[in-house]
């Protein structure tokens, strides 16, 4: 378990190495490395992957402020600075997606690949608009708090991962893994996220995007909604697109094969194919087909 001292925040992350090449990932809001877990353990040949957690998340330090898109891509950027990550493949979901659309922005010459999961659109969230930042007793703030108090933040995020990735219905270890995951959350990290989520805008980077892009999204995603994803695309030089059937909003977890075959294609500079249905199908129902062709054989 490392830690980085930066400037102003104690970072933890995550290293595995299959080579020399850096990947950075950063995840979403509510995660830490873990939601990399997967990817790290089935690293191509020639690569090492870096996921840090973000200020007041997973095991890194909690600040009193420094919340904002901005603020986390600075982070970032002095994080791969002091590793001496010259240039790197960059990976973000959720919220890290915003983070990594920033940094991307910011020093696009160091960029060799850009993979948004889930992102948060370059326009924004939307759906945030109108969400309250006050310290009235029904903002999202004192919501959460009260659903502390009363004991009931696990069931409920629970329930709301569960809506969200419906691909882990059947890996409750982890499901469990993500709901630890957002407990350990700071809640000053809360209010920041939802702050700077309700606020940030990147259109503007999207022509500093020469470098090729690869988004991936879940046609279940209840958290970011298509279309705007698919302007991004139409944005970007050299974009592309990828829908998986059947999965929400965090493939790396709900289809980690799946995932991680499109992502290491993409990285290593191949032909990406599309995920088809049989490449989505659960294991229940391989067995099932099995079993069938089985009966029929010996009958």
């Amino acid at each position: 378990m490392p830690f980085l001292p930066l400037k102003r925040v104690n970072l933890h992350y995550e290293h595995q190495t299959n080579g020399e090449i850096p990947i950075i990932l950063l995840h979403g809001n509510f995660g830490s490395w873990h939601y990399w877990q997967p990817f790290l353990q089935n690293l191509p040949e020639g690569y090492q992957g870096y996921a840090p957690d973000f200020r007041g998340c997973g095991d890194s330090e909690v600040t009193e402020d420094g919340y904002d898109i901005q603020t986390l891509s600075r982070d970032i950027l002095e994080f791969a600075d002091q590793l001496k990550l010259d240039t790197f493949h960059l990976v973000g979901h959720s919220l890290g997606g915003a983070v990594a659309q920033e940094l991307a922005g910011t020093v696009p010459e160091r960029v060799l690949t850009l993979t948004l999961v889930a992102p948060v659109p370059a326009e924004g969230l939307l759906s945030l608009k109108n969400v309250s930042l006050s310290d009235s007793f029904f903002s999202a703030k004192n919501t959460f708090n009260l659903l502390d108090t009363l004991g009931l933040k696990r069931k409920m995020l629970a329930a709301t991962f569960q809506k969200s990735m419906p691909g882990l219905k059947n890996n409750q270890a982890f499901l469990n893994l993500v709901v630890d995951d957002a407990l350990k959350m700071d809640i000053k990290a809360f209010n920041g996220f939802l702050a700077t989520l309700k606020n940030w805008k990147g259109t503007h980077l999207l022509p500093c995007f020469k470098f090729p892009v690869l988004i991936m999204y879940g046609e279940l995603d209840s958290i970011v909604p298509l279309q705007p994803l698919k302007a991004m695309q139409q944005e970007i030089q050299d974009c592309r697109f990828h829908t998986f059937r059947r999965i929400g909003h965090s493939p790396q977890l709900e289809h980690p094969n799946a995932f991680n075959k499109l992502i290491t294609a993409f990285i290593l500079g191949n032909e990406v194919e599309p995920v088809t249905d049989s490449t989505l199908k659960k294991p229940l129902d391989l067995v099932n087909q099995i079993k069938t062709k089985l009966k029929r054989l010996f009958k």
